[in-house]
């Protein structure tokens, strides 16, 4: 739907996509929401108990989905955690017309499929309205660092045709770049369309953000009339944050959310740490034998349960993501809401083999902070086992003992055996739907 939108829009002439974008008249005419009305509603709001929603949808579900006739009805959020199991991708693709709800109206649901990192793609029913609540609180979220339905500049994963280098969608008040034509010449072509447009903010994958910014940092670029990075859909590296925020002095605004549709959390305006939103699903954090996590700095998967999708409702569905437990309750913003950090997409994925078949995570491969500074871009390849390439992109301040250390620190961290190829590059990696991904591996 979105791409034929943009299809169309493309071939409106840009002086009226300009002036159509700047009416501001959409929220309410397309997507069904007043932003104001909702941002105030949301903005009073320190706590919101989502036990009500959750309880009449699985009971919903219990009636009306036949993989959960099997269930009993629930009176409470024990009674619901004792009875149903957990399910994963594997089990919704399986028994994908058994999560299908015998009530659904097919002219108000739309097939998606989701792809990520997690291999073969998930096929869903999911609400063509989703967007009132999906923007109205991605919005709210926003408007943590000053975000009120400002125009956007968009570099994500979008392709342009070769002769474009941008186009203006009135409707979402993006103007939207090439998220797979990075180079020096079009960031100055990104950079001089913002600064034209005198657009505040800039919604991009973090990798994008971080590529971005050392290209105006190295070319000495004004960006003071930027407020924040919009960032999501990928893990955020400490490195890149601490070069936007601490070498251009921008905000980074981070969330987390994933194709499924079911947990959605991002910065307070004070904290890094994620703001799990209430209204848009139910959250749980699990350990390896499928008990709850509730103390903090404790490591588990994250779970999440659909709060409005009874078309195809997913209960307990394990989403192959971990994060660390913080607590339930933000100091510094007074929200009573669930607090987790150190998020890390897609674990199954991100394992990295050692000569005699042992394995560390990409994301336990963390440097001292001195030696990130002297990076400019972090990568693993790994195509079998034993053997692991590390793609590496010097910045100014990379000198030879650097890289010294980098071959000791990776030699320690290996079984006796394991080859490890450090190779200095000017470019990382992408994925073909435009995402950086930290380790791409091969091995099965």
């Amino acid at each position: 739907m979105k791409k034929v939108i943009l299809e169309n829009i493309s071939k409106m002439p840009t002086s009226i996509n300009r002036v159509l974008m700047n009416l501001n008249l959409f929220p309410s005419l397309i997507y069904g929401y007043n932003y104001s009305n909702y941002y105030k509603l949301i903005k009073k709001e320190r706590s919101y108990n989502n036990e009500a929603d959750l309880l009449r949808l699985i009971n919903f579900s219990i009636d009306n989905v036949p993989y959960y006739n099997k269930y009993k009805k629930v009176s409470d959020i024990n009674d619901f955690q004792e009875q149903f199991e957990f399910i994963d991708k594997d089990i919704v693709s399986k028994y994908f017309e058994e999560f299908k709800s015998r009530t659904i109206s097919h002219k108000d649901y739309e097939v998606v499929t989701t792809g990520g990192t997690g291999g073969n793609p998930l096929k869903l029913l999911v609400p063509k309205n989703r967007y009132i609540i999906e923007l109205g609180i991605m919005h709210k979220m926003w408007s943590t660092v000053g975000y009120r339905h400002h125009v956007r500049a968009v570099i994500r994963n979008q392709r342009l045709l070769d002769n474009v280098d941008y186009i203006i969608n009135p409707i979402t008040k993006e103007v939207i770049f090439d998220g797979f034509r990075l180079n020096n010449n079009y960031f100055q072509k990104i950079y001089d369309i913002i600064k034209l447009f005198n657009i505040q903010y800039i919604h991009a994958y973090p990798s994008t953000a971080y590529e971005f910014s050392r290209f105006i940092y190295d070319n000495k670029l004004d960006i003071s009339f930027v407020k924040a990075f919009l960032s999501g859909s990928e893990n955020v590296y400490k490195y890149q944050k601490e070069f936007i925020t601490k070498k251009l002095g921008l905000l980074f605004y981070n969330w987390y959310g994933h194709s499924e549709k079911l947990v959605l959390g991002g910065y307070c305006s004070h904290s890094d740490n994620y703001h799990i939103e209430p209204r848009y699903g139910y959250f749980e954090l699990i350990d390896k034998e499928g008990n709850p996590i509730n103390t903090p700095g404790e490591v588990g998967e994250i779970v999440g349960t659909t709060l409005n999708n009874y078309g195809m409702p997913l209960i307990r569905y394990k989403t192959d993501d971990f994060a660390e437990y913080v607590g339930n309750y933000c100091e510094k913003c007074g929200r009573r809401v669930t607090l987790i950090k150190n998020i890390e997409g897609r674990r199954s994925g991100n394992k990295i083999y050692g000569a005699d078949g042992s394995t560390v995570t990409a994301t336990a491969l963390n440097f001292h902070d001195d030696l990130y500074m002297a990076l400019a871009g972090l990568q693993y390849v790994q195509k079998e086992k034993g053997i692991l390439d590390v793609l590496v992109i010097k910045n100014d301040n990379f000198e030879t003992n650097h890289d010294l250390r980098l071959k000791a620190y990776f030699k320690s961290k290996f079984s006796h055996g394991t080859i490890i190829n450090i190779k200095y590059v000017d470019r990382l990696l992408k994925k073909p739907n435009g995402k950086f991904v930290e380790l791409i591996s091969e091995v099965k």
